[in-house]
């Protein structure tokens, strides 16, 4: 991993960015955007497409957009923990799960965390979405939101060898866009193991039987990857959203700007964003709107260093309460997984070959020089399941919620319970290579085996789960990184469903044709994993405990009365000119990897900005 660190290479678009300054000098903008990441920069294209309407980005990190450490598909996992490129917060000790701190990668540069992710393409289900609607957000539905989807789409059809190869027949071109900005296809380079996976899926009689974009089909397959085969690229908010409009003269972007505050003005009846205050005093003033796109954990803190937020936690780091909403960093959610790492069969090539200097820097020189290679791909693996699917039809959420709980919450609960027996409960993927679930509190070493060998890790991922933390600021000062307490477990019922997924996911791997690829026949594990029972399985599952990194619903879109923080059209409450429009106001955990909703939400945010 040193060796790899080492190459990574970083450029910036110098002519098309500017530098945070230290000059005192106020300008305005139409619009001021906090954050250029997968929202962020979605938003600035599409408003800076009006020449009239002048736009300001400021983001904490740097422009990555040529490096190949963003660009290859195979090195994400070596940004992780890097502060050149991740946030890399961490969790305060989980009390439920043997006191783990688990860190949380975040992409700190032009992009986001689109610029860090696994890649994948995977989309909420039709309810999901509808359950949002449900929760009291007027025109919040699949039918509403399914177009945006499809603006930020490109969709590549694959070669017919790689249908065959990925079983991938069952995509329906025309629920997929044709010409947005992310280009989105399937690997063509891959290896056996990714052959076996749908096939081994069809042998349970767990395939899927329609594309998966419409929201509604459950079973194993091929996952869409936002990847540019045109140099084996990824395919991300900077390089598809950002690298065109860069050149519009009513678009400047700020890299190395670390907001402080939202500059509020404070009237008889309503409290007004006038502009933003970043890097040593730096002011600029918002005509329109200010559209705070800071993320998860970002959002949330922006808001409560600006006096919007908790008074008892306000007060206690000497901030002005100037709007009163104790929902601030509240209802946050995340997926959860578990792995189980297998040793695979002699010559299969895994992630671990990357630990060899010499494996690693000719495929290096061969990405580079070509952009095939180990390093020109990644894995596509994916089954989205529901609980008859993976054995556990008698395990039923609870029935009854006390009125005592959050206002608002106790009705998100009971649409969980409601549609739990028909939705995907988990996600099934793979890892192609080791991991070192016990260091869960450095991600730049948990993606590596801590012995040699080559393996396969499988990750059951809870999709819906129970449990609920929160974030909050720790200091008055920006650079101190909020108190972030996801509260894993602390609804029992999680455990109880993430047991059964544990037992699937080790079923799974004794099933041809992916057993055929494994010591043993999936019997055979990788030091540290073991074969799981009813006496081991709980104590396991707490030690290993990991995050799939997908935050949301700290600054959530709900009525205020039930706990919102900004309505169906974004706008925070109490604050005239004022928006959240990333994945922190997701009131509700959809199913699969959350990438594309945010392009989808943040592209619907950007068209209700221009028709006000």
């Amino acid at each position: 991993m040193a060796v790899l660190l080492s190459l990574f290479k970083s450029f910036c678009f110098q002519a098309l960015l500017s530098t945070a300054t230290t000059s005192r000098a106020v300008q305005s903008y139409d619009y001021i955007i906090i954050g250029g990441g997968t929202a962020g920069l979605t938003i600035a294209s599409r408003l800076s497409e009006d020449p009239q309407n002048s736009v300001l980005v400021l983001e904490a990190g740097t422009d990555h957009s040529t490096g190949i450490n963003v660009l290859a598909p195979g090195l994400y996992t070596g940004m992780y923990g890097n502060p050149e490129y991740d946030w890399n917060y961490k969790t305060v000790p989980q009390i439920h799960t043997n006191n783990q701190v688990i860190a949380h990668p975040r992409g700190k540069q032009l992009g986001g965390s689109s610029a860090i992710n696994f890649l994948y393409w995977t989309h909420a289900s039709q309810q999901d979405i509808n359950s949002w609607g449900e929760l009291g957000n007027a025109n919040w539905s699949w039918e509403a939101l399914d177009p945006f989807f499809k603006r930020s789409e490109q969709f590549v059809s694959p070669s017919s060898v790689v249908e065959q190869d990925l079983q991938t027949g069952n995509i329906v071109t025309t629920l997929h866009g044709d010409n947005g900005p992310i280009v989105n296809t399937f690997p063509d380079i891959y290896g056996p193991i990714d052959e076996a996976w749908p096939r081994t899926f069809q042998a349970l009689g767990l395939e899927v039987k329609s594309d998966p974009r419409d929201g509604l089909a459950l079973g194993g397959y091929t996952n869409l990857l936002n990847l540019d085969l045109d140099g084996r690229k990824r395919s991300y908010a900077a390089t598809a959203y950002y690298l065109t409009a860069s050149k519009r003269p009513n678009l400047k972007v700020i890299t190395g700007a670390l907001v402080e505050m939202i500059i509020l003005e404070k009237g008889n009846d309503i409290v007004t964003a006038n502009g933003v205050q970043y890097s040593n005093g730096t002011a600029a003033h918002a005509k329109k709107e200010v559209i705070l796109c800071a993320g998860s954990i970002g959002s949330p803190q922006v808001l409560d260093l600006s006096g919007i937020g908790d008074p008892n936690i306000l007060k206690k780091q000497g901030i002005e309460v100037l709007v009163n909403n104790r929902n601030v960093g509240e209802n946050l959610q995340d997926h959860v997984y578990i792995p189980i790492g297998f040793k695979v069969n002699t010559g299969i090539t895994t992630l671990d070959n990357f630990t060899d200097p010499a494996f690693f820097d000719a495929a290096y020189e061969e990405y580079v020089a070509n952009a095939t290679g180990p390093l020109a791909t990644t894995g596509a693996s994916s089954g989205l399941l529901s609980c008859p699917q993976i054995g556990c039809e008698n395990l039923r959420p609870p029935a009854n919620f006390s009125n005592a709980l959050t206002p608002g919450l106790k009705e998100q609960y009971e649409l969980q319970a409601k549609y739990f027996a028909s939705e995907a409960v988990t996600q099934e993927l793979t890892v192609s290579g080791g991991m070192s679930p016990l260091k869960s509190n450095d991600s730049s070493q948990l993606f590596l085996a801590s012995s040699p060998g080559n393996f396969l890790n499988l990750l059951g991922v809870l999709e819906h789960p129970f449990s609920r933390g929160s974030t909050h600021i720790a200091s008055f000062s920006p650079s101190v990184y909020p108190i972030l307490d996801p509260n894993y477990f602390s609804h029992p019922f999680d455990l109880n469903l993430l047991t059964v997924i544990a037992y699937h996911l080790q079923s799974l791997a004794s099933v041809s044709p992916l057993s055929t690829y494994l010591q043993g026949n999936g019997t055979i594990y990788q030091p540290g994993y073991y074969p799981l029972n009813e006496t081991n399985i709980e104590s396991f599952i707490k030690a290993n405990l990991q995050s799939e990194y997908h935050p949301i619903g700290t600054c959530s879109m709900l009525p205020l009365g039930k706990s919102g923080v900004v309505d169906e059209k974004f706008r925070v409450y109490g604050v005239e000119g004022l928006r959240v429009i990333d994945a922190s106001v997701f009131p509700l955990l959809v199913r699969g990897n959350l990438q594309s909703l945010v392009y989808a939400v943040a592209e619907r945010g950007a068209e209700l900005i221009i028709e006000d």
